[in-house]
């Protein structure tokens, strides 16, 4: 299972809609997700800034074809961490169009970063979330903690952010916040889902202290 939430299918012929459905889930007995977020209203957008970059340099680049909803996102308020319930990339998992979901960073347990979705793009991992926010599922299960690898990738992927798009060097506690968010934050409106667990939830400090003390100049 990917926690992840579904949203609308980009294909080569264009972006199609489910009319409003709940999509099926990321894999074989996940749960259904929150229906497709167009329309929603949003939060306000933070003030305009210069455009950063939509590929991480540091991150394999391995772009989706399908489940994405491309120049979706509307405003980028941090990034959001997940936890995948499984291992290996999930690039292959992602490219299948019946899944419905997608992330836009994926961590292995080895630090390895891979990039899927452009961070102008919509990827579709956590429903009313999806327009706001970037995302990153990280390999293994919620039952054990990220591997001290996997905490500096996702430290250097927020210090990207940070440099390239203004993310701020706080954690966020709620949808309507700024930062480094955790999938559960959203409540029902992201899923219902518990991801990324108490123990991965609580590495964010460390993540962020990372980020910090280890990436301080991340830029252009």
């Amino acid at each position: 299972m990917v926690c992840t939430s579904s949203g609308l299918v980009a294909t080569a012929f264009g972006v199609v809609g489910f009319g409003g459905k709940p999509g099926p889930g990321a894999g074989p007995g996940a749960r259904t997700e929150a229906a497709p977020d167009e329309g929603r209203a949003e939060p306000s957008a933070a003030p305009p800034r210069e455009p950063g970059q939509a590929w991480m340099p540091d991150a394999t680049r391995k772009p989706l074809a399908v489940n994405f909803t491309p120049g979706g996102l509307r405003e980028m308020r941090g990034l959001v961490l997940h936890v995948q319930e499984g291992e290996n990339s999930l690039h292959g998992h992602f490219s299948d169009p019946a899944v419905q979901s997608s992330a836009h960073f994926w961590v292995s347990q080895s630090g390895e970063i891979e990039q899927y979705v452009s961070a102008y793009d919509r990827a579709w991992a956590q429903g009313d979330g999806n327009p706001s926010w970037l995302s990153v599922e990280t390999s293994g299960f919620a039952s054990r903690p990220l591997t001290a690898r996997q905490v500096d990738s996702v430290a250097l992927i927020y210090a990207w952010g940070m440099a390239q798009h203004g993310w701020p060097l706080e954690p966020a506690s709620t949808p309507r916040g700024r930062g480094f968010g955790i999938h559960s934050m959203g409540g029902r409106a992201w899923g219902g889902h518990a991801c990324p667990g108490p123990l991965r939830s609580a590495q964010t400090g460390e993540i962020l202290s990372t980020a910090r003390g280890r990436y301080p100049r991340q830029g252009p």
